[in-house]
């Protein structure tokens, strides 16, 4: 059985209403995946718990955790789950991370979920039919020019050394300001109007797949770069992607 939209979305509000306080009540320690990336405490506990409320709920889907081992449910339904998506500004107290949850029916992303507990505790919801903050519709906005627009990324450096570093020029060249306000609160910015672009490299499948339904349903134009879908992806304004010819 898949929820709708509706139903994903007071579920997913519900799933992570405790995390702000479970955040700002826990003592923080970190330690280093073998791939290198932290992960926090923090990290482990809201991706057991999303688990937990998933498995009552829906227990014939599966289940893609960042930091768990995949779940292999009797349905076509996965749910993926990033607990903090940018958990190195989180490790070191930046306030722009999130806290994603997708739903996919054979593969392809349905429903998406965002909750900035720091930045005013927004919630982002969307499906391919709309996007929503806190239950009002956003829009990415229109384009007008690249002189004096905001393009953001995650990490400029790895960007540049991946297949998105002609696109990057390329807007820098007419003018666009490039920052590095990333994870996913670079999504946020553009989906609630305030960037013309977001670029992102080396995307994992919980990094991106929750946000792509958020994109789509707030306008965003998409395009892929590589071999492997979404791991190296540039999201656009209305209207900007057109622009560049």
């Amino acid at each position: 059985m898949i929820p709708s939209f509706e139903e994903f979305s007071v579920f997913c509000e519900r799933a992570t209403d405790h995390i702000k306080h479970l955040i700002e009540n826990t003592t923080l320690s970190i330690s280093t995946k073998a791939d290198g990336t932290s992960v926090t405490n923090v990290d482990l506990v809201i991706e057991d718990c999303l688990r937990d409320s998933i498995s009552k709920e829906y227990p014939d889907h599966s289940i893609l955790g960042e930091e768990r081992k995949f779940f292999f449910g009797k349905s076509e339904y996965t749910w993926v789950i990033d607990p903090i998506d940018g958990t190195l500004g989180f490790s070191r107290g930046v306030p722009m991370y999130g806290t994603l949850i997708g739903l996919m029916h054979a593969d392809i992303p349905q429903y998406g979920f965002m909750r900035l507990p720091m930045i005013g505790d927004a919630r982002l919801c969307g499906h391919k039919k709309g996007s929503f903050l806190n239950g009002k519709p956003v829009y990415v906005k229109n384009h007008s020019e690249w002189n004096n627009s905001i393009v953001v990324t995650t990490d400029e450096k790895t960007l540049r050394a991946s297949p998105l570093n002609t696109l990057w020029n390329d807007v820098l060249s007419r003018g666009a300001t490039a920052r590095t306000w990333g994870d996913c609160y670079g999504y946020y910015l553009l989906c609630t109007g305030k960037v013309d672009m977001m670029a992102d490299t080396g995307l994992k499948p919980v990094d991106i797949l929750p946000i792509v339904p958020i994109l789509e349903g707030a306008g965003a134009t998409l395009e892929t770069y590589g071999s492997e879908k979404y791991e190296n992806l540039a999201a656009f304004s209305n209207g900007a992607r057109e622009s560049l010819g």
